[in-house]
């Protein structure tokens, strides 16, 4: 299922009124995901997801995918080979994202939409684990010795632990935590924040020595944003799973 390269022709819209030539508007999977933030409300992280998944796609079929010979055979093989590779649940979120694409860029004309028979997948329903107080106490003592600076003018030492605190003190996603503001966090440690993957509004309160933490970095480094990362959340994931090994607890993930 490798896609030839073919010569492009200038096409027009439908709507013969008007001067908009296609050859201005997105062509391929890749160059429809560099595109999609200017028209949909996403975060720049989204935005990287969506991109990073048609790029994959792309790698596997050989080069640049028209829009308009995107099928549901040639996804479902791609799929197919993909999950011999990763995690199901990874396959399962690059399908989506694909997917959501596909829709996205069928809704604005520029291709048919998506049939439904495409490959599913399969999810198994993990058993839930979780550190205890004593892992976590653990993981914020391994923070102390961590060297050099974070790029938002604090020591990595101190970004990790706040990072650690706030994360076991709100419970929210990764991608909300990176965002949130410190504006948001009233004085006494209350603060509500609208998730941004389900849009439901999530209420917690920080602990004293949360919000001790949480001063003193800003007595340090004022800054609108509680724990700002500035790179991908691979490269955080990897600097955790270092954290992880040197505090020498159960491995884990960021979902508190």
């Amino acid at each position: 299922f490798f896609f030839s390269s073919r010569r492009r022709h200038t096409r027009y819209w439908r709507d013969w009124s008007s001067d908009v030539c296609s050859s201005d508007l997105p062509q391929t999977l890749g160059e429809y995901a560099r595109d999609y933030g200017l028209l949909h409300d996403c975060r720049p992280e989204t935005l990287r997801q969506y991109r990073m998944a048609a790029a994959l796609f792309e790698r596997w079929a050989g080069g640049p995918v028209p829009l308009a010979e995107i099928d549901t055979q040639s996804v479902s093989a791609w799929l197919r080979d993909y999950s011999q590779t990763v995690r199901p649940y990874t396959v399962r979120s690059k399908k989506a994202q694909v997917l959501s694409l596909w829709r996205a860029a069928a809704d604005e004309g520029l291709c048919e939409p998506p049939g439904r028979r495409i490959r599913s997948v399969r999810c198994a329903k993990p058993v839930v684990q979780a550190w205890t107080l004593e892992e976590v106490e653990r993981l914020l003592a391994s923070c102390r010795s961590l060297p050099r600076w974070h790029k938002c003018g604090l020591r990595r030492s101190v970004w990790w632990d706040l990072a650690v605190r706030f994360a076991w003190d709100s419970g929210v996603r990764w991608g909300d935590q990176i965002a949130f503001p410190v504006a948001a966090i009233r004085p006494d440690g209350f603060a509500s924040w609208t998730q941004s993957k389900t849009g439901r509004v999530v209420t917690f309160r920080l602990s004293e020595p949360t919000m001790a933490a949480l001063r003193a970095s800003l007595d340090i480094c004022q800054r609108p944003l509680v724990t700002p990362w500035p790179a991908s959340r691979e490269t955080f994931l990897d600097q955790l799973d270092r954290l992880v090994l040197k505090a020498g607890i159960r491995p884990g993930t960021w979902k508190w």
